[in-house]
């Protein structure tokens, strides 16, 4: 039962960032809003650590995304979303290398 959420959240996580990224590619903007409503457990999970209090700036970052995209800022739109993209890799990074 305990390794129920990490999973479920990963899912979310990984189903979130895919629709963000066809959002950003297709230029729709509810999907990268919906990419980033289903990223939000991610956060909650993560932000219960004193260590990572600062994982909250990505929402906020994903939305920005969200944002510039509506404006028709593609490249900013990128640059928002990227730093989502690198947090998830170096959590994936980190959970293959304890492995």
């Amino acid at each position: 039962m305990s390794y129920l959420v990490p999973i479920i959240f990963g899912a979310l996580t990984i189903t979130g960032l895919v629709v963000s990224i066809i959002g950003l590619i297709k230029s729709k903007t509810w999907l990268v809003v919906l990419g980033a409503v289903l990223f939000l457990p991610f956060v909650y999970y993560f932000g219960g650590s004193p260590t990572t209090r600062i994982i909250i700036v990505l929402p906020l970052l994903h939305f920005g995304s969200a944002y510039a995209l509506y404006k028709n800022n593609k490249m900013m739109a990128w640059s928002l979303f990227s730093p989502v993209v690198m947090f998830v890799l170096f959590v994936i990074g980190i959970i293959l290398v304890n492995q």
